[in-house]
């Protein structure tokens, strides 16, 4: 299934299946143990989150069949020292030197197409995860604005320690609510459930009802919510004045930096890798991989039985790596652990939020008579349950 563009366009002129999200996962993955290790590890004996799941098929197809040309190349072989070939053994006897010739221009072919195309696929999968942590810069850039200007009290409330606190904490709440609403529109996720379980978005608000009526992921809508409430707080008076313009400009320009982050993963995920392109590389290389048993016959003979599995784990390995598990890092178990990535950055933000400007933390640490505590509300959701291996994961 793939991400349908999501265009705001009325009911009536709106087309079937044009302007609705499709989703394949009802829960956001979480860490991906089958695809860690530790980094300087030895992985040469290595099986499960590696290519060879995908590509023992293909050799030990290339493993029977080279085995079936060996038998059959022998007598030839030996028939020609002697010349004692019938025509048709001479035939064959030319058609397995003859692939031998072939497979010394595919192998040039094959070479350039699939680095190529490595090369490429590889530069995306790495653009992607730095958009998603472009969008955790701009989140945790805005929460430092949070922590250090909406320090005021609100005028003419009564409770206005409170309702700044209130309000604070509000606002990191719709910067990790968007940013999960990105991250799960790039899993095909919508989760209304899982937001409301971790305290992100509360269960029959008008927040809730007005996501639920969107046909879009929802992620622009509530980085444009943020503006708006950042601005009703600051017009109370949380912000000096002095600051205003210039806190409201680097709020906006911050939301805009995420939306256009999150809009590009959606363009990546969006736009595959050309057909022809993909056509002619999964071509070549299953060309490639079914010429090699009786290329490598001649001069290797039985040797070749061990040799061309591994000639075929190396290009069809690298085949079946660039256009499976690259490819898409956020539908396949071997892409980003984004559960990670958001839980992460919202310890930073409340943290920013608890302990920025140091005089507040100390006041709400005298009012409180004991430390604060380890983690905000929204931390301690997202870490409910499996505490400890996330905290591993996060380096807490």
């Amino acid at each position: 299934s793939r991400l349908r563009p999501h265009l705001l366009l009325p009911a009536s002129v709106r087309l079937p299946g044009l302007c609705t999200m499709v989703y394949t996962r009802i829960t956001q993955p979480g860490q991906r143990r089958k695809y860690t290790y530790e980094p300087g590890s030895s992985l040469l004996f290595r099986f499960s989150g590696t290519v060879i799941p995908a590509v023992w098929h293909m050799a030990l197809l290339t493993f029977l069949v080279t085995s079936i040309s060996c038998v059959a190349y022998d007598p030839l072989r030996r028939g020609a020292k002697d010349q004692a070939l019938e025509p048709w053994q001479k035939l064959m006897l030319n058609i397995f030197r003859d692939m031998e010739r072939v497979l010394q221009y595919f192998t040039g072919f094959v070479t350039f197409i699939l680095g190529f195309f490595n090369s490429i696929v590889f530069n995306r999968w790495w653009h992607m995860r730095e958009l998603c942590g472009n969008i955790v810069e701009a989140s945790q850039n805005t929460a430092m604005h949070i922590a250090i200007f909406f320090v005021r009290e609100p005028v003419g409330h009564e409770e206005g320690h409170s309702a700044l606190q209130a309000a604070r904490r509000d606002l990191v709440r719709l910067l990790a609510l968007g940013q999960a609403l990105a991250l799960q529109a790039c899993h095909r996720v919508r989760d209304h459930g899982w937001l409301i379980d971790r305290g992100l978005l509360v269960k029959d608000s008008d927040e809730h009802l007005a996501l639920q009526k969107l046909t879009s992921p929802g992620y622009n809508e509530v980085f444009g919510w943020y503006i708006d409430r950042a601005y009703t707080y600051m017009e109370a008076g949380m912000v000096d004045h002095q600051v205003f313009s210039s806190v409201l400009y680097s709020q906006r320009w911050s939301m805009l930096s995420a939306s256009n982050c999150a809009e590009d993963l959606m363009m990546h995920l969006n736009q595959q890798v050309p057909l022809a392109y993909a056509h002619l590389l999964e071509l070549m290389t299953k060309l490639y991989v079914l010429i090699l048993p009786l290329a490598l016959v001649p001069s290797l003979l039985w040797v070749a039985i061990p040799v061309a599995p591994i000639v075929t784990l190396f290009f069809y390995g690298f085949f079946r790596l660039g256009t499976n598990m690259l490819m898409d890092p956020f539908q396949q178990d071997s892409g980003f652990d984004t559960e990670a990535l958001l839980t992460a950055s919202i310890l930073n933000m409340e943290s920013l939020e608890q302990h920025v400007p140091l005089s507040w933390a100390a006041r709400r640490r005298r009012e409180a008579g004991s430390e604060l505590p380890k983690r905000g509300p929204l931390a301690t959701a997202f870490l409910r349950e499996g505490a400890s291996t996330l905290e591993e994961v996060l380096g807490n």
